[in-house]
């Protein structure tokens, strides 16, 4: 990098490629909220903006005990400005997921240099799960942003001189954090700065310093809002039935039973641990840099068997998270999006060290053209599948196709050395993909996402009417209707149904049994309904999709 014969003409690559990778994750803005976590999460916000409660947290007409509320009140801040639509979800998770991107760059221009910082952005800008996250929004992009916001004020060289004595920024940044996912982040965090006074042998002064415990102190007592809201919400009122049962204390919840319970698989949301899940799932969640990730981690590993002196704030808590994470009995491929402005760091600074010239970067130059290419291809394939009569998205794909390769042909003449011809054609790829992913491929995918075109139906011919929905549920449904939804189980509709008929949203199996109970059913209109955050590659071939396709319906149950 530092070879390179042209380094205004660098910037400026950086600055374009920075550009569209910031474009490419607000294409996004535009897409409907996903089902089922993402529009979960929309319609408890909604509800708290509508009934003007912001303590309780309700789903589906009932108390909801899971999730903590910071996301739900920047959302329900973000409906009181904007209106309740998926833009407005979607735009504090944004601005949290952009603050990931600009402590990303600090941490590293603090720790590194600028050119590692520029790398480090731009990885973080295209690492493939991230620009999947600010689609299926829930608590990760938030988590990306308060995570480095927290490490940067915190971090032995970090920080300014102004909140370095007690660190009240990084306690607030890690508060938030905490009332967005639980209590468990103060291990990784911990952990990760014991490590590095360890390694460094400052363990005991630092631990003896007042500030870190007045950090921690104010850490507590920055998450009290939450303990407040879940006091008034759950433990002032044992006889709210919770998970099935009385007598739930949601400060419990939140301490033990939310993260550990879910650890230890003791609580009351189980789930089956796969201790390599994380292992594999990194491959394509941090594409298309996965590959030089491992190899940076790889390194830091060998490091830290020789316990060798430097930074281990970042190495730490990354690790720290991947151990924690592959251990648990819960996963879900999104638990890692929270550690990969480290990622991006660490990736950065091992990459910038190798010499230009050297075997290995001619070996990793192969790789992430291959890569590269393999992304541009995946572009061609998801158009031949999903718009094979519509000519708009291949000429997208054929011009980021043609300028990637004039990018990667021209390099040695821009002046740029192996390094820069990598990083630059790589990111390149990766925004080519995102950009068709967000204008194309997840609008085709959405058509079959049922709740949200019954919804649609129900605001254009049935403005304002109660809609009762039995199981499955449909959030989606419940966000984009205008009208109340109301959930209820099956043999509650026929009291419903005595004296006037309902509208009534399900799935077939669910209308089937009705029929048989005899109930008075008027099928309105069905819809083609698909699990699209779950996406199976045989859905996408157009001959295998119907078996694919189940359908939701919307009926009038009842009436005289």
């Amino acid at each position: 990098m530092t070879q390179a014969k042209q380094p205004a003409l660098w910037r400026n690559w950086f600055i374009a490629l920075t550009a569209g990778g910031i474009l490419v994750n607000l294409l996004g803005l535009h897409n409907s909220i996903l089902e089922p976590d993402g529009a979960l999460y929309a319609s408890i916000a909604k509800t708290m903006v509508q009934t003007g409660d912001w303590i309780n947290l309700i789903a589906h007409n009932r108390n909801w005990l899971d999730k903590p509320h910071f996301p739900f009140w920047m959302t329900a801040i973000s409906y009181s400005l904007f209106g309740i639509n998926e833009i407005a979800y979607k735009i504090p998770a944004l601005v949290f997921w952009a603050l990931g991107g600009w402590y990303t760059f600090l941490i590293a221009r603090r720790l590194y240099t600028e050119q590692v910082a520029q790398v480090a952005l731009l990885i973080y800008l295209t690492a493939l799960h991230l620009v999947i996250s600010n689609n299926d929004v829930r608590a990760e992009p938030y988590l990306t942003g308060l995570l480095a916001g927290c490490v940067y004020y915190w971090h032995p060289t970090g920080g300014t001189r102004r909140v370095a004595p007690v660190g009240w920024a990084g306690a607030l940044f890690l508060a938030a954090a905490i009332m967005t996912k639980g209590i468990f982040l103060l291990i990784p965090v911990a952990g990760g700065f014991v490590l590095h006074w360890w390694l460094n042998g400052q363990l005991k002064t630092e631990l003896l310093r007042a500030r870190w415990w007045i950090a921690l102190g104010l850490t507590g007592l920055f998450i009290l809002p939450e303990l407040i809201c879940l006091y008034l919400q759950f433990d002032q009122h044992p006889e709210k039935l919770i998970f099935g049962r009385t007598g739930v204390s949601g400060i419990r919840f939140f301490f033990w039973d939310s993260q550990f319970g879910r650890f230890l698989n003791t609580g009351p949301i189980k789930g089956k641990g796969d201790p390599f899940f994380f292992l594999h799932t990194l491959l394509w969640a941090f594409l298309p840099w996965s590959i030089l990730l491992y190899t940076s981690l790889g390194n830091r590993l060998r490091a830290l068997y020789r316990r060798e002196k430097g930074e281990w704030v970042l190495p730490g808590i990354s690790l720290l998270c991947f151990l924690l994470f592959s251990a648990s009995r819960f996963q879900l491929p999104h638990y890692m999006n929270i550690v990969f402005p480290f990622f991006a760091i660490l990736t950065a600074n091992w990459l910038l060290k190798q010499d230009e010239n050297s075997r290995i970067i001619r070996i990793f130059s192969s790789i992430q053209f291959g890569i590269s290419l393999l992304l541009l291809i995946g572009c061609m394939g998801l158009w031949a599948l999903m718009y094979p009569s519509n000519f708009r998205p291949l000429v997208y794909v054929l011009a980021m196709a043609i300028g990637w390769w004039i990018l990667w042909k021209r390099a040695p003449k821009f002046g740029f050395g192996k390094l820069q011809q990598l990083i630059l054609t790589t990111s390149l790829a990766a925004i080519a993909l995102y950009g068709f992913l967000n204008l194309y491929f997840y609008p085709a995918l959405l058509q079959y996402q049922s709740g949200e075109k019954a919804a649609g139906w129900l605001n254009l011919n049935r403005p304002g009417e109660t809609v009762y929905t039995i199981n499955p549920p449909s959030y989606s449904l419940d966000f984009y209707s205008h009208g109340p939804v109301r959930y209820a189980e099956r043999k509650e509709l026929s009291a419903f149904t005595k004296d006037s008929s309902i509208l009534v949203y399900t799935s077939r199996q669910q209308l089937d049994t009705l029929q048989q109970e005899g109930a008075r059913i008027q099928v309105i209109d069905s819809f083609p309904h698909y699990h699209i955050s779950k996406l199976k590659i045989g859905f996408l071939l157009p001959d295998k999709r119907p078996r694919y396709l189940q359908y939701r319906y919307l009926l009038e149950a009842g009436g005289k």
